[in-house]
């Protein structure tokens, strides 16, 4: 018996220990975060993560696993040969660069700790989508404000997506076409059969939430405590979609077509083929390869950051259904705005741009849904309790951040076709003044009811690095 509780008492002290090293390691790995300046080039992250392969043949194997809609090579490379697989990709939707950082990050801190690579397998993409992210570019040197972030502003229509383009069929819908570089992460996670899937996702305007496949309760209270070590507001009004779980505040299920599908099944009249468009996602994916045991994680960080989203003070005599249909009003409204100058330039639009595919697909989705999402909210009776400061403002103000990147999507389109030689300019430049003062004046109205600050860039990848570290405690 005093040989077996010695036994146990030895393994006991080994565990703290090593607890206690990679406790190390975590801070070692916060404290070395650059304090960046500015978001890295395409080019840049790709010629860094050739070096680091070049550097380090050894310990790196790189390799192309695909290519963008352009052409261009989509790079992976794998560090190491640990027992657990970690599969991270960066630029999920290209004006989501925080991630990059982080792996270029990792690139250079990784082969100074060899507990991580002797315990994992790393396999790091700095860019999944190219073409989009050099679309991006205009904005990651700053100035950091919304005026600008919305002025060079470009996320793909969903159909060409990276994240919602996966092949899925579900009921009534069917997707088959994904798109190049869906094609290139589908690889990857077959070649990688991951033990972590981390899609470096991130928001614009708000707070921090996050999405995780499992209900890993033991470290959700690292998680919530998270935003305000680093000086972030953890988001605690409205998730993204109302269609998935929250766990624990600002902790919710991921994004999946069929839980989209199944609500608007259950809370509309309307056929739920008819909302939607594109495929599933890289965790719809897991499952469908039947890597349910895999964990799927993100960490929403914005750019932007309003303490008001935080606010969980309850509104007297106000419910959640209230606000979200005031919301729903002011979505209508600008809706009706955009749809009309975009049938006015339809006939003058020759260049199928990223821009103009993206607004007008998003717009016309918009427009064609509006009806049944007001009846999702009218028959989901959870929507009758009571309404907070921070589910107000995601309604009122935060939506409308969204809204005015597609209206600058849609200027953006403009420019694009101006400067062919043939143009109607006269019809074009008028559209474009008219839309300029529309976004001027949807940016006033969140500036004049939002208090909101920018958040440093150092910060958003530190809470992405440890967001990733806590969770690497259940792998």
């Amino acid at each position: 018996m005093l040989l077996k509780n010695l036994l146990i008492f030895i393994s006991l002290q080994n565990a703290i220990a090593k607890s206690i090293k990679l406790n190390s390691i975590y801070d070692d790995l916060m404290n070395s975060v650059p304090d960046y300046s500015r978001f890295f080039t395409v080019n840049e992250l790709f010629n860094h993560s050739h070096a680091i392969a070049m550097n380090h043949t050894g310990l790196v194997r790189y390799q192309i696993i695909g290519y963008s809609r352009n052409g261009e090579a989509i790079s992976m490379l794998t560090i190491s040969n640990g027992s657990k697989s970690l599969l991270l990709y960066a630029c999920p939707h290209p004006n989501e660069p925080i991630g990059s950082l982080l792996i270029d990050f990792l690139l250079n801190e990784l082969f100074n700790y060899s507990e991580l690579l002797t315990k994992y397998t790393w396999h790091l993409i700095p860019c999944i989508d190219p073409d989009g992210t050099r679309l991006n570019e205009g904005w990651f040197n700053g100035p950091f404000t919304i005026r600008n972030y919305a002025r060079y502003f470009c996320r793909p229509r969903t159909e060409e997506q990276v994240e919602w383009t996966f092949p899925i069929t579900y009921k009534n819908y069917s997707w088959t076409t994904p798109s190049n570089e869906t094609q290139a992460l589908m690889y990857a996670i077959r070649l990688t059969q991951p033990d972590l899937v981390y899609g470096l996702h991130n928001s614009g305007f708000g707070g921090m939430y996050y999405y995780i496949s499992q209900p890993l309760t033991d470290v959700f209270p690292q998680l919530e405590q998270l935003p305000s070590v680093l000086g972030l507001f953890l988001a605690k009004g409205e998730a993204e979609a109302p269609w998935v779980t929250e766990y624990a505040p600002a902790i919710f299920s991921p994004l999946s077509l069929p839980r989209l599908y199944d609500y608007y099944e259950k809370y509309t009249h309307s056929d739920p083929k008819t909302m939607m468009s594109g495929g599933g996602t890289s965790f719809d994916y897991l499952n469908e390869l039947g890597l349910n045991k895999t964990i799927f994680l993100m960490a929403e960080l914005p750019y932007f950051q309003s303490a008001s989203i935080t606010n969980d003070t309850i509104i007297p005599n106000v419910t959640r259904r209230d606000v979200l249909l005031q919301g729903l009003d002011k979505d209508n409204q600008s809706n009706i705005i955009l749809m009309h100058l975009l049938e006015q330039i339809k006939p003058a639009m020759t260049i199928d741009s990223s821009f103009y595919r993206a607004s007008r697909s998003l717009l016309e989705i918009y427009n064609a849904t509006a009806a049944s999402r007001r009846e999702a909210v009218l028959n989901n009776n959870s929507t009758l309790v009571p309404a907070t400061i921070a589910s107000r403002v995601d309604a009122l103000y935060i939506s409308v951040f969204y809204k005015m990147l597609i209206a600058s999507m849609l200027d953006r389109a403009i420019t694009c076709q101006l400067q062919q030689p043939y143009s109607d300019r006269q019809l074009l430049e008028s559209v474009q003044m008219e839309l300029e003062a529309h976004l001027n004046q949807w940016i006033d109205d969140i500036e004049q009811n939002l208090s909101y600050s920018i958040i440093r860039i150092r910060n958003l990848v530190q809470a992405q690095l440890a967001t990733m570290l806590i969770v690497l405690q259940n792998i």
